[in-house]
């Protein structure tokens, strides 16, 4: 056996503002504690292999700078990925890249970021080299383009650094590690968020979603600049809450921010369904979370109520997160 370096990165949530960041809007996100790993194995025999829940890929090494190659295959993002280190490194390898993740595919939680974050820390620590987070985030953001076309950045960034952050205009900011003035009313820095994830079992295709929006402000462009500033307030109030650690006000906006996207016309009867009963059961307020269309609500908790959702929404599947601290981290 060659080589092998393991590397992982978390899953993401968006808290607020999807789908307007791509448009100058503020959104914040969070790192969940559920993360993705990639084993990356030298091997001999001149090409990437790529093995997932997806399934399996083979590209030669020669090969991988051609994307129309594999521009349907569903590691396609992976394989560029690796392009993309071993140019910028200047050193070339066949590789064996095995994906695992405590997370489903396809639900809204940046698993194609997560992947390829992982993916390049992994392929850079294999050829021995030091890899700083902000070169890790650029070629994700690069590999995420084949997958979403015109990524805001926010998934890549979060999987990258981790914790809680305040995205616009391509700045990202993270909140839980902010030092505030004594003159600041709120101090807090919401480290002890904690959410249920719930699965919608539906997936979701984020370039369906992204196009749908965009259809729909192009058409009604009155109404798009409307909804558009309504995300920015909520966001805006929503980072205010934050820093107060008020969590009836958080839960408030969540559900807002969720009326508002259900507006923009992406959810549905089975979002909303679960966004219904996670309220009905104690949580301070839900929303789905990332393109919609399927995927992920998040419901905001605090300690007590946390097991009493689960246990209401147990057909689903489902799980307990707080602010995972770190981002992306070399394992092996």
């Amino acid at each position: 056996m060659g080589r092998v370096a393991v590397a992982s990165a978390p899953a993401k949530a968006i808290l607020f503002g999807e789908h307007f960041v791509v448009y100058g809007k503020p959104a914040i996100a969070m790192a969940l504690n559920r993360r993705v790993r990639a084993t990356s194995t030298i091997n001999d025999r001149g090409e990437v292999r790529v093995r997932s829940s997806l399934g399996s890929s083979t590209i030669p090494l020669e090969s991988i700078d051609d994307t129309q190659l594999y521009e349907h295959d569903p590691h396609r993002h992976i394989v560029f990925a690796v392009a993309n280190v071993m140019r910028l490194l200047n050193r070339y390898a066949g590789v064996d890249i095995l994906l695992e993740s405590d997370f489903p595919y396809g639900m809204g939680l940046g698993a194609s970021a997560a992947t390829s974050t992982a993916t390049i820390a992994s392929i850079a620590s294999i050829f021995g080299a030091e890899m700083s987070k902000d070169e890790v985030f650029r070629l994700s953001v690069e590999a995420e383009r084949l997958v979403h076309k015109n990524p805001s950045g926010i998934d890549s960034a979060v999987c990258t650094y981790g914790g809680l952050l305040l995205f616009k205009d391509g700045m990202i900011e993270r909140l839980d590690r902010k030092g505030y003035s004594p003159l600041d009313q709120c101090q807090g820095q919401g480290q002890g968020l904690q959410f249920v994830v719930v699965s919608s079992g539906m997936v979701k295709d984020t370039g369906s979603m992204v196009m749908k929006v965009k259809s729909r402000g192009e058409s009604n462009r009155e109404e798009f600049a409307s909804l558009a500033e309504m995300s920015e307030a909520i966001t805006v109030q929503a980072l205010y809450a934050i820093r107060c650690n008020d969590l009836a006000r958080i839960g408030e906006l969540l559900t807002l921010n969720h009326g508002l996207l259900k507006r923009l016309g992406v959810s549905n009867d089975t979002l909303d369904a679960i966004v219904y009963e996670a309220l009905r059961n104690g949580a301070y307020g839900a929303k789905l979370t990332g393109a919609g269309g399927g995927g992920c609500i998040i419901s905001l908790v605090d300690g007590s109520r946390g097991k009493v959702l689960l246990n209401a929404l147990s057909r689903y599947e489902a799980f307990i997160s707080g602010i995972e601290d770190d981002g992306v981290i070399i394992e092996g």
